[in-house]
């Protein structure tokens, strides 16, 4: 099997994870070691500040490499599997990074031999991949108050505690200045609806953020977007019902509305700003599709095994329309 690793050397490196005492080198050493065990002897590729992993998985998927492995945090992974989409290349994931929410999603251990061993022992599946205005992403696009947050939550995760404060200030200033915004949102090509409120949240994976599940049941594998509409939240209730989703509780579901959905269209009353896993991508309007079975991946053989119970039936689409309407 042709087979390269394309390795993160400051993968982690920040001042909320924790530091296992061992050297980028020696966890390189540790894969490759691992991964020899089942036969692979991979390359070993690099990224770089100018090529964060999108552009050495194009050059490996056009070499014609069966097997990409990224080691690296969800930032190395989003880049390598943007390089992969619609290729014949399977992704293998390494998890190295601080959150690792693509791994933790596919049930990917982030113990460094065990993941190896999913690599070489595991299964392929085919998981979909979601766009954003022509940006693509894996885990979550989000539009509002959401993407507004979300450089001063990268900026807490920098190394140094100069970097922790000014983006933990700057994260309060944006949630109490931002305002309520009056959404127009069309479901499938459906008729606009409209929804005053803070943010709206698409999904496509399970976990994003500091492991937030915003979305319960999320599938990577439905070919459907989960998408969550902050209905009428004060800053008060946003607070509250983000701390209680960390603590697995919704203590303010009544008040949001989830569809699952193909495509969506969002527009605002006022320009408010888009992301896609984390990564500013302007303002409204937003176009946001499901490119279905997009990357291959390797997954343990129990989650490959059970992927073909998370495709929705007509019965399963007819029962999830019926409750979606219902709460509207």
């Amino acid at each position: 099997m042709k087979s390269v690793l394309i390795f993160n050397p400051i993968s982690g490196v920040s001042t909320i994870t924790t530091n296992d005492g061992e050297t980028p080198e020696q966890h390189e050493q540790t894969i490759l070691e691992t991964l020899r065990e089942h036969d692979i002897e991979p390359e070993v590729w690099y990224t770089s500040e100018d090529d964060p992993g999108t552009g050495l998985a194009k050059k490996a998927a056009a070499a014609g490499f069966d097997l990409v492995i990224a080691a690296g945090g969800d930032g190395t992974i989003h880049a390598v599997a943007s390089g992969l989409i619609n290729t014949k290349s399977t992704l293998g994931i390494i998890a190295m990074g601080t959150m690792n929410n693509i791994a933790r999603s596919l049930s990917i251990s982030e113990d460094f031999r065990d993941a190896c061993h999913i690599v070489g022992a595991g299964e392929t599946n085919e998981v979909d991949v979601g766009v954003i205005n022509n940006h693509v992403f894996l885990e979550v696009a989000g539009i509002g108050l959401e993407a507004a947050l979300f450089p001063s939550a990268e900026e807490i995760k920098k190394p140094g505690w100069q970097s922790t404060l000014h983006g933990f200030f700057n994260g309060l200033s944006t949630l109490f200045t931002f305002p309520n915004i009056r959404f127009k949102v069309s479901f499938d090509g459906g008729k606009s609806r409209t929804y005053h409120g803070l943010q709206i949240t698409v999904c496509n994976t399970p976990y994003y953020g500091v492991h937030l599940q915003v979305a319960p049941g999320t599938k990577m594998d439905d070919g459907l977007l989960d998408v969550v509409i902050y209905k009428n939240f004060s800053k008060l209730e946003y607070v509250r019902h983000a701390i209680s989703i960390t603590q697995g509780k919704r203590v303010l579901q009544p008040k949001i509305s989830r569809r699952r959905i193909k495509s969506l269209e969002v527009r605002a009353d006022r320009p408010v700003e888009i992301h896609a896993d984390g990564v500013p991508h302007g303002h409204t309007p937003a176009s946001i599709s499901i490119i279905p079975a997009a990357l291959r991946v390797r997954v343990p053989s129990k989650v490959a095994a059970g992927s073909a119970t998370t495709k929705p039936s007509l019965n399963d689409a007819v029962k999830q329309h019926e409750i979606a309407q219902s709460a509207l």
